[in-house]
């Protein structure tokens, strides 16, 4: 587990192609790579306020997990917490045991981030339809409980 760096972007972006290709809900939706690399240079914020974090799962030297968390503001007060824009684990290993400490340590970097910045949370999200009830299951283990659905309409299909 490690920050992710500009030496990772393309690969990030490979595996932003596939998580789109993968999912239900995103597929039907255009993809852009430029996107994806404005948002990793964003992340970076300012020198005092960064504005969010990215993370690499490795398993020599392949890269088979990521994340990409930020800090959001409550509509209602002053309290900023950390969510996260994607956690991806590969496909070829998402079941197996690499596969699930990969995604506990993407999770837990997630976490010790949000720690760091003084934010409260984090709020994290299942959005892609990608094993839906796994993920949500896997992140129970960690402490997390459910807190309502995401609903949408019209979004690419």
């Amino acid at each position: 587990m490690r920050e992710a760096t500009e030496a990772d972007l393309a690969v990030m972006i490979e595996m932003g192609r596939a998580l789109h290709a993968e999912s239900p809900r995103y597929s039907g939706m255009a993809f852009s790579p430029r996107k994806l690399t404005e948002v990793f240079h964003q992340l970076h914020g300012t020198l005092l306020v960064p504005a969010g974090c990215a993370f690499v799962a490795e398993s020599e030297g392949y890269i088979v997990g990521m994340t990409v968390g930020t800090i959001a503001s409550r509509w209602f007060s002053e309290e900023r917490y950390l969510t996260d824009l994607t956690l991806y684990v590969r496909p070829e290993v998402r079941a197996s045991l690499l596969g699930g400490r990969a995604f506990r340590a993407l999770v837990m970097a997630l976490e010790q981030w949000g720690a760091e910045q003084g934010v409260s949370g984090p709020v994290l999200g299942v959005s892609t339809e990608i094993h839906a009830e796994q993920t949500v299951r896997a992140y129970e283990r960690m402490g997390y409980r459910l807190a309502g659905y995401t609903m949408v309409k019209n979004d690419g299909h």
